[in-house]
């Protein structure tokens, strides 16, 4: 009978050990070095911490491999990993469970263009729509916006592998990159190196959130992470984290938005259960120039 404490004894922590669930994700590749300087992996951790109280103990961890979008899909599916972040649509809500808070109150859909530095004249005399759309953009082929650029009538190709994008823009290939507004905050210092920059005239803009997405059947991750977005949302630390991170500050002040020709999209593959009309969502450009200006 004496064995049997120390072995209930082990038992209790074993059991105890394993309630402290491990979240896993793919480290980015792609912009941010590490997880460190990731926004939505800040974001990420952030909710989770704030679910400890009401749902346990939690941890976060990088799994090394990069992958595209639609390859972190199939690894959820799987449950190589255990969450993913990406722009919604039908198809992808479809493949996993999406949570509806989003991450970057609708600036994913704002895009400014990534052109060779020669091009700048050219891109500043283009006076309409329809002249963007005689010219040839890139996009990752399993993005969501290179379908929505398509089904506006631009022309747009999509190529598989991100380090690539800037080298082919860089050797003619293609005309214009449009980047996330945020996404080029974290990019811009190295596009001298391919002799790029940024066009300083157009925004394109679409209605589009990206969230966080779990496999369908993890309703306790759902859960957490649903329970702490919407905390830092009504705290406002949501957005407080968006408009203070070094990356993004550096890009909305770059891109100057009141001097900008705004582009308006439809996004035909915008789910209908997409908040788009509940404002506590959603940052407008009027709110950045009060915000960051």
């Amino acid at each position: 009978m004496k064995s049997a404490v120390p072995i209930l004894l082990i038992l209790f922590l074993l059991c105890g050990s394993a309630s402290a669930k491990t979240v896993r994700y793919i480290e980015p590749f792609f912009g941010d070095a590490t997880s460190e300087n990731s926004f939505h992996i800040q974001v990420l951790k952030r909710a989770l911490s704030l679910s400890e109280a009401k749902f346990g103990a939690i941890s976060a961890q990088a799994i090394d491999t990069p992958m595209l979008q639609g390859r972190q899909f199939r690894a959820l599916a799987r449950a190589d990993i255990d969450v993913l972040w990406s722009m919604t649509s039908r198809a992808r809500e479809l493949e996993a469970r999406p949570i509806r808070i989003p991450l970057t109150m609708g600036l994913i859909g704002y895009r400014v263009f990534v052109i060779k530095q020669r091009d700048r004249h050219r891109f500043a005399t283009l006076t309409s729509k329809a002249q963007l759309q005689q010219l040839l953009a890139l996009q990752g082929h399993d993005w969501p916006d290179t379908e929505i650029m398509s089904s506006n009538g631009f022309k747009v190709r999509g190529v598989s592998w991100h380090q690539s994008m800037y080298k082919l823009l860089a050797e003619d290939k293609f005309d214009y990159f449009p980047r996330g507004v945020l996404e080029i905050g974290a990019e811009g210092e190295g596009l001298a190196a391919y002799a790029l920059t940024i066009d300083s005239k157009w925004v394109l803009h679409y209605p589009a959130a990206s969230y966080f997405f779990v496999r369908h059947e993890d309703a306790s991750l759902a859960q957490r992470l649903e329970y702490g977005l919407v905390a830092m949302l009504q705290s406002g630390e949501l957005k407080a984290m968006i408009l203070n991170n070094p990356h993004h500050i550096n890009a909305l002040r770059m891109l100057n938005f009141s001097d900008r020709e705004f582009i308006r999209l439809d996004n035909p593959l915008l789910p209908d259960s997409t908040p788009t009309l509940d404002p506590k969502y959603w940052l407008t450009p009027q709110e950045l120039s009060e915000l960051v200006y």
